[in-house]
């Protein structure tokens, strides 16, 4: 289930699992504490690592070199100096940069993961981490550096940044990372042998994101099933699909829920009535929506699923198991569950976009044949669109854009080459596959947005004062009032944009029942 999201606050670390929305309040800039029986686990696994290393076992990246020199020892008295060295030789991330809350996202997932005792970090440096996060400090990270298999090239900068090295973000500025922690009283951190391991094998920053995504999509599906209702009430649907006996009869929990936001949106509608319903059976992307909404949502709870495992398990290599007092080479920095989860929901949601895509068609054929007077409902020759007519002029840019989503539509997690002479031979490819799921969301956004206007229009040129449903009505009366504030002759595409802005950003108070705020 989606958390009610939190906004800033204080989060603790502890030895409990730690929950989606507790990352997202972090990356809103809350506070975050380990608690002491978190830095006890800490002790315990670093102190593992210490009598290995005294030991002289093999550890691979701590007392030998790493990928493809796996199997070359190094000298004991270059340990210390191996750790930065390691930081400086995985800095090949490259793009724009991470907006601020994917990088706190992305910081606080890492220690999240130290706290889990599989890291076997120092507590300087994981102290340190949690400074950074209360003192806004967060390392310039750029989008791209990560096959999957471990965010190696993006944590590199968080390691760079720990060192007091290169730039980093502070409250919107762009200043030196040694300036930044002395001023913040935090101390360069000075790595041991296996910290600079710890920071960068992980998939931190891909697992911030996906909890991001994680809340997007469930708002994106909260506007989605308005949205259709919204059409329902322009096409004059017969509402026996959503009924509650369809809907339990399937035993879908994602159906049900989709169905139960149709009902509660269409209440007390005189539009969508069975006795008044144009047909007995309206067209399939009306009829199916409680079905692929719903699929959508059970995608989503998997991914929530997959995304709590990935954010309290030791995703370390080598992993410090803490009952066996052992170091473990492993492949748990393979997120392919999260890059299933991906796939899944990109295709979850082009199936959204196609649903509302088809549902324009409808309607725009309805909007372009008829209407009070029984003539087309089109500006005069010569006149420049009104407002409320954006939507049927907006209809072949929605159908490109659907375009556009089902190519995004097809598999990434097959397209990573061989790497570093082979001996990285597989990746899953999450972070790119979450990349894909932020562009789907925001054309499916972009088409719902046209449908919106498109079923506005309908309304608007049907003539009939009919009463709306209790959200309905709410969401239809805020978009007209965003319509009125424009002038004609305002462009489709600034329409677009202003309804899109106003019912993304207003949906919890539409869904409410409040009035928005835009």
């Amino acid at each position: 289930m989606r958390g009610t999201p939190i906004d800033g606050g204080h989060i603790t670390i502890t030895s409990d699992p730690m929950t989606l929305d507790e990352v997202l309040a972090v990356a809103r800039g809350g506070r975050v504490e380990l608690t002491t029986g978190a830095l006890d686990t800490i002790k315990r696994s670093r102190d593992i690592v210490d009598a290995a290393i005294e030991r002289g076992d093999a550890i691979y990246g701590v007392t030998t070199g790493v990928g493809h020199a796996r199997n070359e020892r190094l000298p004991v008295e270059a340990l210390d100096a191996a750790q930065p060295m390691l930081v400086e030789m995985h800095l090949g991330a490259m793009g724009e940069p991470l907006p601020t809350e994917l990088v706190r996202s992305g910081m606080v997932v890492r220690l999240n993961g130290f706290a889990r005792g599989g890291a076997g970090v120092s507590l300087d440096v994981a102290g340190a981490l949690e400074a950074m996060l209360n003192n806004h400090i967060h390392p310039i990270i750029p989008r791209s550096g990560s096959v999957g298999s471990g965010d190696l090239g993006q944590l590199a900068l968080l390691g760079r940044a720990l060192l007091g090295r290169g730039d980093v973000e502070q409250s919107g500025a762009i200043v030196p990372a040694a300036d930044a922690l002395r001023d913040a009283a935090v101390a360069p951190v000075t790595l041991r042998p296996k910290d600079a391991l710890a920071i960068i094998s992980s998939n931190a920053l891909t697992v911030g994101h996906g909890i991001a995504l994680w809340q997007a999509v469930g708002d994106l599906l909260a506007l989605a099933d308005l949205v259709a209702a919204t059409s329902m009430e322009a096409f004059g649907a017969n509402p026996s699909f959503f009924d509650a006996a369809v809907s339990s009869a399937r035993g879908s929990r994602g159906q049900e829920e989709t169905a139960s936001n149709l009902r509660e949106a269409l209440a007390g509608s005189a539009r969508v009535d069975a006795a008044t319903a144009v047909s007995v059976q309206d067209p399939i992307s009306f009829r199916v929506v409680p079905q692929v909404h719903g699929a959508c949502r059970d995608v989503l709870a998997a991914m929530a699923e997959n995304l709590l495992k990935e954010l309290n398990a030791p995703s370390d290599n080598p992993m410090v198991d803490l009952e066996s007092e052992r170091l473990l080479s492993n492949g748990n920095f393979h997120p392919m569950n999260v890059a299933l989860s991906a796939e899944s929901m990109n295709l979850a949601l082009a199936h959204i976009g196609l649903l509302s895509e088809r549902r324009c068609g409808q309607l725009w054929d309805a909007v372009v044949s008829s209407g009070p007077d029984g003539g087309a409902q089109t500006p005069p020759i010569g006149e420049p669109t009104p407002p409320f007519l954006a939507g049927p002029a907006l209809r072949y840019s929605a159908a490109a854009r659907y375009t556009r989503l089902r190519q995004l539509a097809q598999p990434v997690t097959l397209d990573v080459p061989a790497l570093d002479l082979s001996v990285e031979d597989h990746a899953t490819n999450a972070s790119e596959a979450l990349w894909v799921t932020n562009e789907i969301v925001e054309i499916v956004t972009e088409i719902l947005t046209v449908e919106t206007l498109i079923a506005y229009a309908k309304l608007f040129t049907s003539g009939s004062r009919e009463p709306l449903g209790a959200r309905t009505g709410i969401f239809v009366d805020h978009v007209g009032d965003q319509l009125e504030k424009l002038p004609v002759g305002t462009l489709p595409d600034e329409t677009h944009d202003r309804v899109a802005e106003a019912i993304t950003n207003d949906i919890a108070h539409i869904l409410a029942g409040g009035t928005a705020g835009v």
